[in-house]
């Protein structure tokens, strides 16, 4: 599993969680494949990230989901005090999006090398 923000988030790709409202309410269930539209939908609704299975962004062993999940948790326990700090989430939301291009990035870069050989 791997939770991604929404605008890393394609077609085929399978949630492993459900996507839900901060009230609780479902609004996608886990399991549903992902579609352009649905992703378009979600992002009208507000929704930022979502979890799918795998390792959706091939990051490789140095950058993969397993860091990035902990990167995350930390992250949720740095900022457990400003949940209703719009300014604070923001600066969260900004580091978790620099990690994870950091680590995208980091994957292309290895790819790119392991095809020139």
């Amino acid at each position: 599993m791997q939770k991604i923000p929404l605008q890393l988030a394609r077609a085929e790709m399978v949630l492993a969680k459900p996507v839900t409202r901060e009230n609780g309410m479902v609004l996608v269930a886990a399991g549903t494949v992902l579609t352009e539209s649905l992703i378009s939908k979600l992002g009208n609704m507000g929704v930022e990230e979502v979890a799918v299975q795998g390792d959706a962004l091939g990051m490789g062993d140095g950058c993969g989901a397993e860091a990035l999940a902990k990167k995350q948790e930390r992250l949720e326990h740095l900022f457990r005090n400003f949940k209703e700090d719009a300014y604070m989430q923001h600066v969260k939301g900004l580091i978790t999006e620099y990690y994870t291009r950091k680590c995208a990035l980091a994957a292309a870069a290895q790819a790119s090398r392991g095809e020139g050989q």
